[in-house]
């Protein structure tokens, strides 16, 4: 077998199994520590990898086990109680984010802070999701994987990732149905602006950032064309951003582990 070196394992594969704890555990210093366990598991057990399958193959179905090994400690509760925690910030909005709305010359940090919000929305409504659900439209529809690949990462064969893909899909279209403004179809009772307050309660450096935000037109332009509707839940899913990752420092924990 091809000798396998450390610093290309992780600048390959690190900011993709990032990404992928973050999205199934939902929380970003979760997902860096099922990262770097990730890849020390794989980098000990470098010596008995026989070749049966690729490595990227080992490496994904590893961090799939510890992220879902990792998620099933959280307290359910939070998910669930998500919505009354809502309820309690909505209008709690600051003036500064106010006075924003109304000015057009500022109008720029209120669209960005509710697509921030619709972000955040748009990853905690697959919690609703069975983990074997989220799992494959995660690498699917988020992370792009191909139907073959994520068969061959998750040992089960095509048709079972075709439906339970096709279920995923059926299932998210019936939560923000009804309830999410920029669904098409029925009574939509959850608007991104009155959740504008708790957003702000519950991550209050998203502001700060915010104020710091050097936008030009052509900036601007894309947010105002990014709150148009989206009849398409996939590419509501397919517009959330890939997270970065310093692969360096987790080369460098390696080779010092």
């Amino acid at each position: 077998m091809e000798k396998i070196h450390i610093e290309d394992m992780v600048k390959t594969y690190s900011k993709k199994v990032y990404n992928l704890a973050y999205r199934l555990i939902g929380n970003r210093q979760d997902a860096e520590d099922v990262t770097q366990e990730t890849f020390l598991q794989v980098y000990q057990g470098l010596d008995k990898f026989r070749g049966e399958s690729t490595i990227y193959t080992w490496i994904y179905r590893t961090a799939v086990n510890n992220s879902l090994q990792v998620k099933r400690k959280l307290n359910r509760a939070y998910i669930d109680s998500l919505d009354k925690i809502i309820e309690q910030f909505q209008q709690d909005i600051p003036d500064e984010v106010m006075r924003c709305e109304r000015d057009p010359e500022k109008r720029c940090l209120y669209d960005e802070l509710l697509i921030e919000i619709r972000r955040e929305c748009y990853h905690f409504m697959t919690f609703r999701l069975t983990d074997e659900q989220r799992v494959v439209y995660i690498f699917r529809v988020v992370l792009a994987f191909s139907l073959d690949d994520i068969s061959a990462i998750l040992k089960i064969n095509k048709n079972t990732v075709k439906a339970r893909l096709q279920r995923a899909k059926s299932n998210l279209k019936s939560y923000f149905s009804g309830r999410c403004q920029w669904i098409p179809g029925g009574e939509s009772t959850c608007s991104c602006r009155s959740r504008i307050g708790f957003a702000l309660a519950y991550a209050p450096h998203i502001l700060k950032r915010l104020r710091n935000y050097d936008q030009d037109i052509n900036t601007r332009n894309l947010i105002r064309s990014t709150l148009q509707n989206i009849p398409n839940i996939d590419e509501m899913y397919q517009s959330l951003p890939i997270e970065d990752y310093q692969s360096d420092l987790l080369a460098k924990y390696l080779k010092d582990a």
